[in-house]
């Protein structure tokens, strides 16, 4: 008899992450976050300081991508566009990983964890000064 426990296969996580994005995604494609304040209730960030975070327009900004709006998508959160290539291959490489590929990994080291933590400083920033064409940068509320 054993003890009871059993053993997951190591790529539900992965595979639980991406259902859960996708269901995310699907959710928002269906219910219009602006036009609905129970579906995304707003930032904390903007209405204690009237400022954008780094992440205001990310749900405004993922409702245009599913509507086939693109520019509209990146005019909302220019940095959800340069993030998300990066995220799909890190859960890329999490997946093949829980897959035994360890030879097609990426495997990033600490400067790539410092470079974004400063490029959402900097885009924080600069998304909030209020000079053109700095403005377009604005999450657009």
């Amino acid at each position: 008899m054993g003890t009871g426990v059993m053993r997951r296969a190591p790529w539900l996580a992965p595979v639980g992450v991406a259902a859960v994005a996708l269901g995310g995604c699907v959710a928002v494609a269906v219910l219009d976050p602006a036009a609905r304040a129970e579906v995304s209730p707003g930032c904390p960030f903007r209405a204690l300081t009237g400022l954008d975070c780094p992440g205001c327009g990310g749900t405004r900004a993922l409702y245009a991508l599913t509507q086939g709006q693109l520019a509209t998508s990146v005019s909302h959160n220019l940095l959800l566009w340069l993030v998300t290539p990066l995220l799909l291959v890190a859960w890329g490489s999490w997946l093949l990983t829980t897959l035994g590929r360890r030879d097609a990994v990426w495997q990033p080291g600490p400067h790539v964890a410092w470079t974004l933590a400063w490029a959402t400083i900097g885009f924080w920033v600069v998304r909030n000064v209020p000079i053109d064409p700095l403005t377009w940068l604005a999450s657009g509320t």
